[in-house]
C-alpha cells in the first residue's frame, strides 16, 4: 500500500485577505483617471492623434489608445476582436 502526502479533504485557501485585481489605472498629470479620460476624449474629438495626446497628458501612447478604444466600444455597444 502506498501512502500519499496529499489529503483528500478540502483545500486550504491561499489567502484570506481581500485582494485587489492588478495595478491601479494611471491618471497621468490629473487627479483621477476619469479626469484623464475626459481630457483624452476631448482632444480626440478635436482631431488630435494618439501620439500627440499622449505627449500632452503625460501618459503612454498605448494608454491613450486603450482609453479611446474603450470609449468607442461603449458608444457602439460592441467589442472588436
Amino acid at each position: 500500500m502506498t501512502e500519499t502526502i496529499y489529503t483528500t479533504g478540502e483545500r486550504h485557501p491561499q489567502s484570506t485577505k481581500p485582494m485587489r485585481k492588478g495595478r491601479p489605472l494611471t491618471k497621468g498629470k490629473y487627479a483621477t483617471h476619469a479626469e484623464l479620460e475626459e481630457v483624452v476624449l476631448d482632444r480626440h474629438n478635436l482631431g488630435y492623434g494618439c501620439r500627440r495626446i499622449s505627449r500632452i497628458v503625460g501618459v503612454s501612447d498605448t494608454t491613450v489608445a486603450n482609453i479611446i478604444k474603450r470609449w468607442k466600444e461603449k458608444r457602439d455597444g460592441t467589442k472588436d476582436n
